[in-house]
């Protein structure tokens, strides 16, 4: 096998290697959580905040009701006891109950108007987390399948780079100098094909002269982007 093979070769590894790489950054990349996943989360935990200050408020409305009921009671007892003579602390008194049935009817409302909050709050809340459960299924079974081309990747990065340092002797040290100068200049691409007389990196026609002496084995740059040529 010529040298130029020999690079051309090397080239097809190299290229393998950069594109596994790069997909393996993206894999890692996209195995973070979404931004539909991060705000279906997020909906499901406002959702259950809510729902939680809610009935937390009913429960302490519900608490000062009962209070108020029990105090609304004591007053309207001695109200109608009999037990009371002094006019101004009837008068008292009957000022306070109906104070008290004031507050009553402002809390039975307020009550209501939580029990009504907390029913759609419970709505959204069952809604938020039935989302939240799909995309999160949707999520993790996308995960196992970028587990699993993760693996796949770096299992074949390892074979390819076994199978650089195997073809490394095979090349002279002066050309690979070269190549690894060129690979710099040229994108990642040092060696192209030869088909059809034309150079597949830049598809410039080639010159029958520069064909008759790479089909020899010798070293031949393309004119057009300067890439080494290889015969296909």
């Amino acid at each position: 096998m010529s040298q130029v093979q020999q690079l051309y070769q090397l080239q097809q590894i190299d290229t393998e290697i950069r594109q596994g790489k790069q997909r393996l950054s993206e894999v890692i990349q996209l195995q973070r959580e979404t931004e539909e996943l991060l705000a279906a989360r997020q909906r499901a935990s406002i959702a259950n905040i809510e729902l939680q200050t809610w009935q937390t408020r009913q429960n302490d409305l519900n608490l000062e009701l009962g209070s108020l009921n029990g105090e609304a009671q004591r007053t309207e007892r001695r109200l109608y006891s009999g037990n009371v003579k002094n006019p101004k602390e009837l008068e008292d008194l009957q000022n306070k109950v109906q104070a008290l049935g004031r507050r009553r009817n402002a809390l039975e409302d307020e009550i209501l108007e939580a029990m009504i909050t907390i029913e759609d709050a419970q709505t959204e809340q069952e809604s938020a987390d039935k989302s939240l459960a799909e995309i999160q299924a949707d999520w993790e079974k996308a995960q196992a399948k970028l587990k699993l081309e993760q693996n796949e990747l770096a299992l074949r990065l390892h074979e390819l780079t076994k199978a650089r340092q195997q073809k490394l002797p095979l090349i002279e040290k002066r050309l690979l100098v070269d190549y690894e100068q060129l690979k710099q200049r040229k994108g990642g691409v040092a060696v192209a094909g030869l088909e059809d007389n034309r150079c597949t990196g830049c598809h410039l026609t080639v010159s029958a002269n520069k064909v008759k002496r790479a089909e020899q084995g010798e070293i031949v740059t393309c004119g057009g982007c300067w890439r080494i040529l290889n015969p296909l």
